[in-house]
């Protein structure tokens, strides 16, 4: 039978449970934002720098020189902030995740208790039926701990490959941009 104190005691978790989500969420959203407050004065900062020192150059060859001064950091730069970004959304989505699993095992535990009151006051011959009820409730938790373990494995592994990837690649981009400006630099002088 359900009492009014055990009506309090639910909503009472349900209440905390609520506000433990909207804390992990407002947490991570605070991450992004002064990350990105960060950011913009950074990029603020170095942009005031770079037209400075853009007003300074007195040629073409000067400003390929220039350009090609710049690639590098700012690449260097931009896969930090990605990097940055990527780990501030990973540690929301894992404080979330473990709030879940908590839950889950919460519940598992719960329907388990909720099976041995059952057992106390089931017919007699029943037994099988709940131990058969105990066993697919244990082998579905287990089924959920290895598919959530093997799923945070998977997403982390392609989201830091990806981060890998897109490094690598605006690397080699901005090698090959700086490779090719000797030519432009040629180019150039030769007119």
């Amino acid at each position: 039978m359900v009492t009014a104190d055990k009506l309090a005691e639910l909503n009472e978790a349900s209440l905390n449970k609520a506000i433990r989500v909207s804390t992990i969420a407002l947490a991570g959203i605070e991450r992004l934002v002064s990350l990105q407050l960060e950011v913009t004065k950074a990029v603020l900062n170095e942009s005031t720098e770079n037209a400075k020192v853009m007003a300074q150059v007195k040629d073409v060859q000067g400003l390929v020189s220039l350009q090609s001064n710049l690639t590098q950091p700012a690449l260097d730069k931009a896969m930090n902030v990605a990097k940055s970004f990527y780990e501030a959304a990973s540690a929301t989505q894992a404080e979330l995740s473990k709030l879940v699993e908590e839950e889950m095992n919460a519940a598992t535990k719960s329907t388990a208790g909720i099976l041995e009151n059952l057992q106390k006051y089931a017919p007699a011959g029943s037994d099988t039926a709940l131990t058969a009820i105990k066993s697919a409730i244990a082998a579905a938790s287990s089924a959920y701990d290895t598919v959530t373990k093997t799923a945070q494995k998977v997403a982390s592994e392609l989201a830091e490959a990806g981060v890998s990837a897109a490094t690598t690649s605006a690397k080699a981009a901005a090698t090959a941009a700086n490779a090719s400006r000797p030519a432009a630099k040629k180019t150039a002088a030769e007119s």
